[in-house]
């Protein structure tokens, strides 16, 4: 059941106003009287206090003089009790009080004064069945204590804030009064405007544009509703028409959504760019139905874009500074277009990454491929000579050894890239570790005059087999590059704090500064000729860099062309024991 708004607001107007009186009498006449009462206690307190004091200084009086002295100066009512709690004097019942007071079931302010000096209460008086306030003090009087006590009534404070509460009350009714009548007239005239404004809505939703306007009201509010509900009348067609398009062009934009995309206007110009595009193409900002021609500056991009407003499709890859992207579009059946933006950098990365891996991997297995057919279709001549038979199978032996190795790295690094081999973490001593690696090099290597120490020691969390196979590795590397005679090979070792830092230092020839960033990168070699003839793969440097990272460090090089190489390279401490975590498999040294 729909209510008319002046009938509701009127009646809910009086309800509320008879509600707050009702509220503001109950709350005044709460807080006024309890503001009284706090009020007569510090009074009553006081006067106790001061009628203590003169009856300790009125010893040789009487206490019904005294009682009767403190009531007629104060206007309370004054009683004093011995020990036992019992009335002795009150100036309400004159001498004799003992005998006519009535025997009281508790008198706790009595009780806590002899307890505690001094005490109050509230409560119903046995004399006249009224509540009193009671403040009471405990003095000596001829040796024995006794309590002296003052009491008021409640009854006039009642009454008074009684009469506080009514005027509050009437004063609230009044003034509510007064505002149900301002509000009846304001809802008059907000209800006139109301039914103005539904009169043109109603014209509006049958396609009336026409009629007269509506008359703004004085209430900003109405006004505002009223001066939209005119402009709708105005703007009704346009606005249809607009949403209609609007629509079209959003599910367009919807069923063709990748990453970047724009939508261009039949004049190729752009209505809609989102943020993805943006940040394909460079851009920070584009204003609405800004030329296409004008804000985007790659020739060959742009040419496209414009023509894709008249082209049903277009495909084209394009650089667009340091990305390379993928561009589609499509024309829209309404006119305009629609261009997706694909950024396809990495994809082109890793299919340069593995083309090269491939063309490297086939010329490093091509190379002792055909020593190897070469010398074997030599040694099936049964007329070469002894020593020559001996010096091509030698050559066959070690091309396939050569051959074997760069297998088994090709596996490893392979392992290590995918993620199949995860390290131990145990801790192992660095120093014990490379002295194992450097004789278990053979006496190819270690036949040699070769000046090797290691200095310093620690301990690291890692795989053990995985750190032998880094200093075998590096120790390698280094001995095909060191001088025949006077060569040195150095292991430092020390701890940075959580990481443990170890070097692997030569005095060999050394590495170019223009090397130094590539020669941790599959199949580089600095010198490739001199590298082949000494049996390397060209995947040592690139194992070392998968393992130290596996195991949570950090591999790096430096060198002085013609004198000395370091590799340093980084593995967590036992500090950093408690922050590693991982599951154990068996070392790659094991695996093999």
């Amino acid at each position: 059941m729909r209510l008319p708004l002046r009938g509701v607001t009127s009646l809910s107007g009086a309800g509320v106003v008879l509600l707050l009186s009702a509220v503001a009498w109950a709350v005044a006449r709460a807080v006024a009287g309890e503001a009284m009462q706090s009020e007569a206690e510090r009074h009553l307190a006081a006067a106790t206090a001061l009628g203590a004091e003169r009856l300790q200084g009125a010893q040789s009086q009487s206490l019904d003089s005294i009682v009767g002295a403190l009531a007629r100066e104060t206007g309370y009512r004054v009683s004093v009790f011995d020990a036992g709690e019992r009335l002795v004097a009150d100036s309400d019942l004159g001498p004799s009080a003992a005998d006519r007071m009535p025997d009281e079931m508790s008198r706790n302010e009595v009780e806590g004064a002899l307890g505690r000096v001094t005490a109050s209460s509230r409560r119903v008086s046995s004399l006249d069945g009224r509540p009193y306030l009671f403040s009471a003090v405990r003095q000596y009087r001829g040796g024995s204590p006794v309590v002296i006590r003052f009491g008021t009534p409640v009854a006039p404070m009642t009454a008074a804030a009684g009469r506080v509460a009514r005027g509050v009350a009437l004063g609230v009714l009044m003034a509510g009064i007064v505002g149900v009548c301002v509000l009846y007239r304001w809802t008059r005239t907000i209800t006139s405007s109301l039914h103005d404004i539904r009169g043109l809505l109603v014209r509006i939703g049958a396609g009336e544009t026409g009629g007269a306007r509506v008359r703004l009201s004085r209430f900003s509010e109405l006004a505002r509703v009223g001066s939209a509900a005119n402009r709708i009348r105005g703007e009704l067609k346009e606005q249809l028409g607009r949403v209609s398009r609007e629509r079209d062009e959003l599910t367009q934009l919807m069923d063709e959504v990748g990453e970047g995309m724009m939508a261009l206007t039949s004049d190729a110009r752009i209505l809609r760019i989102n943020p993805a595009a943006l940040e394909l193409l460079g851009l920070v900002e584009v204003l609405p139905f800004s030329p296409v021609g004008s804000i985007v500056r790659d020739p060959v991009l742009r040419d496209l874009l414009e023509a894709s407003v008249v082209r049903p499709e277009g495909r084209l890859e394009v650089t667009v500074g340091d990305r390379e992207l993928e561009v589609r579009t499509k024309r829209g059946t309404e006119g305009g277009a629609v261009v997706l933006l694909v950024d396809i950098t990495e994809i082109r990365r890793l299919e340069a990454v593995r083309s090269d891996f491939v063309a490297n991997a086939s010329h490093e297995l091509k190379t002792p491929l055909t020593v190897i057919r070469a010398a074997a279709e030599t040694v099936m001549d049964d007329k070469l000579p002894a020593d020559l038979r001996s010096r091509f199978l030698r050559s066959i032996e070690g091309n396939t050894v050569r051959l074997q190795r760069l297998v088994d790295d090709l596996l490893d690094l392979s392992r290590y890239e995918s993620g199949a081999w995860r390290p131990e973490r145990d801790p192992i001593p660095l120093g014990l570790v490379a002295r194992e690696a450097w004789e278990g090099l053979g006496k190819r290597w270690t036949d040699r005059e070769i000046d090797f120490r290691v200095i310093g020691d620690g301990e690291a969390i890692a795989d053990k087999g995985a750190v032998y196979q880094i200093f075998r590795n590096l120790f390698e590397n280094a001995l095909r590059f060191v001088p025949g005679e006077g060569a040195r090979i150095a292991v430092r070792i020390r701890g940075v704090g959580e990481m443990m830092e170890i070097s692997v230092e030569d005095n060999g020839s050394g590495i170019p500064a223009s090397a130094l960033p590539r020669i941790f990168e599959r199949f580089y070699r600095v010198d490739a000729a001199r590298s082949r003839e000494e049996g390397g793969t060209g995947l040592g440097l690139a194992i070392v860099r998968h393992l130290v990272s596996s195991m949570g460090g950090e591999a790096s090089a430096s060198s002085v062309w013609g004198s000395e190489t370091v590799i340093t390279f980084t593995l967590p401490g036992p500090k950093a024991r408690e922050l590693l975590s991982g599951t154990r498999t068996r070392s790659p040294v094991a695996d093999r």
